[in-house]
């Protein structure tokens, strides 16, 4: 009894748009009925759908590159056959190329059939003994890409007409995001309406300017069962929340693309006022600028569990402290550590990065002392966070607009200096005077900023304040009562958020046992110790007051980071300390 030989067909179609057609059925048919001709063990598995032949990516990625593979390595034996409606299945690339494949597939003792009609039959033989075999198979190569190759042109002039109508003003794009609707008015021309996916929008994005991170903001999406923008069943992630809050298109913005090697480049400037704004360019930076939504540095838990998240450092090496024994237990402590310490880092020479960061501090402590006296920190006499009425608020939508426009700007700028610095510029005198209108342009923004960045300030001074410390208060209320696990975690993101205003750091030392709250960029600190083993314990701050340094002009302004650090330091440890109350009363006088 003979072994029978394997076959393998190979269907590849480039749009998922071409199985609801006969071509299909017609493959798959012929392919049966040649392996029960001619006795072989047919495997019909081999398909390449929605794949394109055009870049070989079907050789690279698809199911005829894993076939390769396993040709290259024996597991396909000789003798094998691989069946296919004709050679453009396999390949649209250029005549060479395609050809090295086809003959790759030979040499390795693989027969390539073809439906036809004629039905063809391809060997390392036959192709070598039959010189119009050969001269066929090129001709079919040649045309096959030549088809392509026309294709692709006319495909890319038709989307270059495209973008060149969308910078006209004309909405061309059929497919914009999924909380716009299209509605086509004319070949090639839609009107977009803002639909019943909104609401939702509006939501992530206030949920983000709160200081939600993006994987919380997909937690409670899917938690209650809200439908993906893109119908899935996988539901929200942390790139599904990304995506929409960093999309410019949000705010009306339309950034034309075109498709190279497979990635979309942009092309072209971006056209603002394209699509109706979902949300308002000031929400739209308040939801970028929120640090919390990155990853960096882990989740907060359910309960944003490390309210000082983002402000707690070490003072021996400012590695940030983050939470040891993160237990739901009320009956275990919580501790913050040096995190370069705990975890033993060491640079090259295997010196540790800490040393000196040893000591644990109790963590419901530091946010108990810490919370308990923000009314001591005298917030409303610097920081005079103010009421923001209509006025103020006018200038703060009209400062997001601007610094939207100035991004933008500065983006085309940039674009055009990288053509500048290319060797083939056709037109160099037209760009460098495009070049320098882009920078009147850029440099005409950042005085308007200025200019209306005073304006609100000048606003905002002349209001009463609202003193932050009753907002904290106020959300430290709300979240001791709140029922809803959401909730509870949005207040405390807000409140760190609110913290994050007028707290610089508080910084753990080791070696005194204490922890410092530096306030306003070093003008005043609280300083306060450690206690372990007490429950419930209160604790009045030490105040360290650098304001008179500032009024007596003895503060340099324009301090860099580190230098300003230095300083910090040396006026915390040379400023005399005095307690709040005797702080309070010094300044009743």
């Amino acid at each position: 009894m003979s072994v029978k030989h394997l076959a393998f067909s190979y269907v590849r179609m480039s749009t998922e748009k071409q199985i609801k057609g006969d071509s299909l059925r017609r493959q798959l048919e012929w392919g049966q009925q040649y392996a029960k001709t001619h006795n072989l063990l047919l495997d019909d598995g081999l398909r390449d759908i929605g794949v394109s032949a055009w870049k070989g990516i079907n050789r690279k990625k698809g199911a005829l590159g894993e076939f390769l593979r396993m040709v290259e390595t024996g597991t396909i034996t000789r003798g094998s056959f691989l069946l296919v409606e004709s050679l453009d299945r396999l390949s649209r690339t250029q005549v060479m190329d395609a050809l090295q494949l086809f003959t790759g597939i030979l040499r390795r003792g693989i027969t390539i059939v073809t439906m036809g009609p004629p039905e063809q039959i391809y060997t390392w033989e036959s192709i070598n003994g039959d010189f119009g075999q050969l001269i066929i198979t090129l001709t079919v190569m040649a045309r096959a890409h030549e088809e392509s190759q026309r294709k692709s042109e006319r495909i890319r002039a038709a989307f270059a007409n495209k973008r060149k109508l969308s910078q006209l003003g004309v909405r061309t794009n059929s497919s914009p995001p999924r909380w716009i609707t299209a509605t086509q008015i004319a070949k090639g021309e839609f009107t977009y309406t803002l639909n019943e996916r909104l609401p939702l929008i509006e939501w992530i994005f206030q949920r983000s300017a709160d200081g939600v991170g993006f994987d919380r903001i997909a937690k409670e999406l899917n938690a209650r069962n809200e439908p993906t923008l893109k119908p899935s069943t996988r539901g929200w992630f942390f790139t599904s929340v990304a995506n929409i809050v960093q999309s410019r298109a949000a705010i009306g913005e339309y950034q034309p693309h075109e498709g190279v090697d497979g990635k979309r480049i942009p092309r072209g400037d971006i056209i603002v006022d394209y699509y109706p704004k979902a949300v308002s360019e000031e929400l739209f930076l308040r939801a970028q600028k929120i640090t919390h939504r990155n990853r960096i540095g882990g989740r907060g838990g359910k309960y944003f569990t490390n309210l000082l998240d983002g402000m707690a450092q070490c003072t021996h090496c400012r590695s940030r402290m983050y939470i040891l024994n993160n237990s739901p237990s009320d009956k275990q402590y919580r501790y913050l550590v040096c995190s370069a310490n705990y975890r033993q880092i060491a640079v090259e020479d295997q010196t540790p990065v800490c040393s000196q960061g040893t000591m644990r501090f109790r963590y419901d402590q530091a946010e108990q002392f810490i919370l308990d006296n923000v009314s001591e920190f005298g917030i409303s006499d610097i920081l005079q966070m103010r009421r923001v009425d209509a006025d103020v608020q006018q200038r703060e939508e009209k400062l997001a607009s601007l610094s939207i426009k100035l991004e933008d700007t500065v983006r085309r700028e940039a674009r055009l200096l990288t053509v500048l610095e290319s060797e083939d510029v056709d037109d160099l005198p037209g760009i460098l005077a495009l070049a320098r209108q882009r920078t009147q342009e850029r440099e005409k923004i950042e005085g308007l900023i200025r200019a209306l960045r005073h304006e609100r300030d000048v606003a905002m001074a002349k209001k009463r304040g609202l003193d932050p410390a009753n907002a904290i208060q106020a959300l430290r209320d709300a979240w001791l009562t709140a029922e809803d696990e959401n909730d509870r975690y949005g207040l405390r993101v807000r409140c760190n958020t609110a913290m994050k205003d007028f707290i610089d750091s508080i910084q753990f030392d080791s070696r005194e046992g204490s922890y410092t709250a530096i306030l306003f960029g070093g003008y005043r600190a609280y300083k306060f110790f450690n206690i372990t083993r007490v429950r419930n314990a209160t604790q009045e701050p030490l105040v360290v007051d650098m304001q008179p340094l500032v009024n007596t002009g003895l503060w340099p302004s324009n301090l860099k980071h580190a230098e300003a650090r230095q300083l910090i330091q040396h006026n915390l440890e040379n400023t005399p300390a005095v307690t709040t109350q005797n702080y309070r009363s010094a300044k009743s006088k």
